[in-house]
């Protein structure tokens, strides 16, 4: 079995229903979730399919995305692995532990809004669960807010999580690290676009002298003002003082 995010923690009770694996969940299993681009696929229940909101619940294969209730995975997976109060919808919130799995899973929500930045309207609007539609409201929660109103990045609310923040650049060097990485990514695009540029400049300078030419080749010849006589050479100009 896969190291998971709380891998050495020992359930102290019997497992709270023998039909789910005790198991928790493996980073593959989350990065996996991580790559669905989804966020629900059908009307927000636990029979949806290729959903990151019913994968990452824990309703949903972690490995294909196909809907399975009659196995846990990542969220669900460790309240059943807890047992306890931790495995009771009722009770859940009053085990320590509770706070803490979920702001872990609410950080991969945030990894998830990051990397696929959703509009809002891929956010059910209607046919999800009472309460849960993006307009509802978050009840008992005071002031009211309405369920799409934090479908947004946690900076956004301003707040963040540690592990997810960008590593500050220490010196000018770090600052310059990026940039290779990036100039490697696009340099075939930046040769292509100087070879067609290349190109597109010496057909318009071949265009642009073969007017010339043209226009030159159908000008009036230029004819001197003075015409050469026998005695043109003989003439002087002298003035008569």
């Amino acid at each position: 079995m896969e190291v998971g995010p709380l891998a050495g923690s020992v359930p102290t009770e019997e497992p709270a229903s023998a039909s789910f694996s005790l198991r928790l969940p493996s980073s593959s299993e989350v990065e996996f979730c991580l790559t669905l681009t989804q966020y629900e696929s059908g009307s927000m229940d636990k029979m949806a399919n290729y959903s990151f909101r019913n994968t990452l619940e824990g309703f949903a294969d972690p490995h294909t995305a196909i809907s399975n209730i009659s196995q846990s995975g990542l969220h669900n997976a460790l309240h059943i692995y807890m047992n306890g109060s931790m495995s009771q919808v009722q009770g859940s919130a009053n085990d320590p532990i509770f706070t803490l799995h979920h702001a872990f899973v609410d950080s991969i929500f945030e990894r998830w809004l990051r990397r696929h930045r959703p509009m809002l309207e891929v956010y059910p609007a209607a046919n999800a669960p009472i309460g849960h539609n993006r307009e509802n409201y978050m009840v008992p929660f005071i002031p009211l807010y309405r369920n799409g109103e934090f479908f947004i990045s946690s900076r956004e609310l301003g707040y963040d999580y540690e592990y997810l923040q960008e590593p500050a650049l220490g010196s000018f060097q770090d600052f310059l690290i990026p940039y290779p990485k990036q100039a490697h990514q696009i340099w075939p695009w930046l040769v292509g676009a100087a070879v067609i540029g290349g190109i597109i400049t010496a057909v318009l300078s071949g265009l642009i002298l073969a007017c010339r030419k043209k226009r030159k080749g159908t000008s009036p010849e230029i004819r001197p003002l003075l015409t050469e006589s026998e005695d043109y050479n003989n003439v002087s100009y002298q003035s008569h003082f």
